[in-house]
């Protein structure tokens, strides 16, 4: 098969992703367990500092080069120019996150500068690689929804020039957490309208919205990229913010998710493993661009008032684990059977995962809101017993993803009796 070639190297991409955002978690528990005042040694602190670090330049960058190898040549169902050359930029990138977690125990300035010089020059090259198979990739037009390369296209072009920015060490790169968030929200945006209506059950997007949609989200970025130069000025933020949100709206409306299609007929016409897939696709979708709304609305607001921490704290994490979260947990079953060639069974998920993640964000919240206050910081007595679970909302986010990986390997473990009635197959 075709399609076939790039799945192997999309497996390790998608795995140790999984594993750099189980790293990241735990370390971003450790700094919320720190702002609630509690101890830890100098080494531990220096490892905190990592967090973001280990989310953007791993995480966010293997799942989009992972999801790319694997969607992307899979929507034309044709091969990549090469089969090594994506092992390549994984080790390339692999390495440069090494060099990355590695470099703030190096003692020695010059060789911190130098190791850093070199992780800076392979994580561009692995990253550049990546831009040209796909740019490749995209060459060559599908028949159907070809609007999704747009997105996808928009989201390399983005990816690949913050990388190259930041491996310049360009300070400003690596705050504007925004602009990062934004490319993988580019790319979830295409594969989802690449996919979604196949999904659902509708036909086509709606064509006038989307073509608004684009637009406004080629503008989006292009004034992100201005804010890289020009980052105090509010009314640049202010644009490139409120030109996200009106494109994430007519996103929307183009894709149906919140009305305009007639669920119902297709979810009486489903039964047992299909319903539930199409009711986990329905919950997911849905919730997921309510948190994506949710913190778009939050960064405005941190716009107007750039002093209140609780509202850039949330705006961050409400989009990271809020709609980055639930979109992974939507599509990562449905991409696994392509990856590791073994049947998701929608039919005996839990809602444990998902649960989670709520009460993660909930927690958060009112842990961001006692901070903000200065009543747990302050150290009054009334309130210092709630220091310890407050400061565990990272911890749910750690417990949130082991219980997804535990669902999906039960789900994979159950019995095929139900599965072989249906005779459905995932993405």
């Amino acid at each position: 098969m075709a399609t076939s070639q790039p799945i192997k190297a999309s497996k390790l991409f998608v795995l140790t992703s999984v594993i750099m955002l189980l790293f990241g978690s735990i370390l971003g528990s450790l700094w919320m367990m720190m702002l609630f005042n509690s101890s830890f040694s100098l080494e531990i602190v220096n490892a905190m500092r990592l967090h973001r670090s280990i989310q953007i330049n791993g995480f966010l960058a293997l799942i989009i080069m992972g999801i790319g190898y694997m969607i992307v040549p899979r929507f034309r169902n044709i091969s990549l120019p090469s089969s090594k050359l994506p092992y390549l930029s994984y080790i390339l990138v692999i390495f440069s996150i090494s060099v990355s977690i590695l470099s703030p125990f190096v003692a020695s300035i010059e060789v911190n500068n130098a190791i850093t010089l070199l992780g800076n020059f392979c994580r561009a090259a692995g990253v550049t690689v990546f831009f040209v198979l796909m740019i490749y990739v995209l060459r060559v037009r599908p028949k159907l929804l070809k609007m999704a390369d747009l997105f996808i296209a928009l989201s390399v072009v983005l990816f690949v020039t913050l990388t190259i920015l930041q491996s310049l060490n360009i300070y400003e790169i690596s705050e504007n957490i925004l602009l990062w968030l934004t490319f993988l929200i580019l790319m979830i945006f295409g594969i989802e309208y690449k996919t979604l209506p196949s999904f659902i059950g509708f036909i086509w997007p709606r064509k006038i919205s989307s073509i608004i949609c684009v637009t406004l989200l080629i503008f989006s970025v292009g004034i992100g990229l201005v804010t890289l130069f020009y980052g105090t000025n509010n009314k640049i933020q202010l644009l490139f913010s409120i030109s996200l949100l009106a494109g994430t709206g007519f996103f929307t409306i183009a894709l149906n998710i919140f009305g305009g299609f007639d669920y119902s007929h297709i979810l009486g016409l489903s039964k047992d493993e299909k319903r539930a897939r199409y009711k986990y696709t329905l919950l997911h979708i849905k919730l997921s661009f309510i948190f994506l709304y949710l913190g778009l609305v939050l960064l405005l607001l941190s716009i107007f008032f750039p002093d209140i921490f609780i509202l850039y704290d949330m705006w961050i994490h409400t989009i990271a684990i809020g709609f980055i979260g639930v979109t992974i947990a939507l599509y990562l079953p449905l991409m696994l059977y392509t990856i590791i060639g073994r049947t998701i069974r929608f039919l005996h998920f839990s809602k444990i995962p998902i649960c989670l993640i709520i009460a993660s964000i909930g927690l958060r919240f009112i842990g961001d809101l006692f901070l903000q206050t200065n009543l747990l910081t302050n150290g009054e007595e009334e309130y210092v017993y709630l220091s310890i679970p407050l400061s565990l909302s990272g911890w749910v986010v750690v417990a949130a993803i082991i219980s997804f990986i535990v669902m999906i390997h039960s789900s994979m473990n159950k019995g095929s009796v139900v599965y072989d009635r249906d005779r459905t197959s995932p993405l």
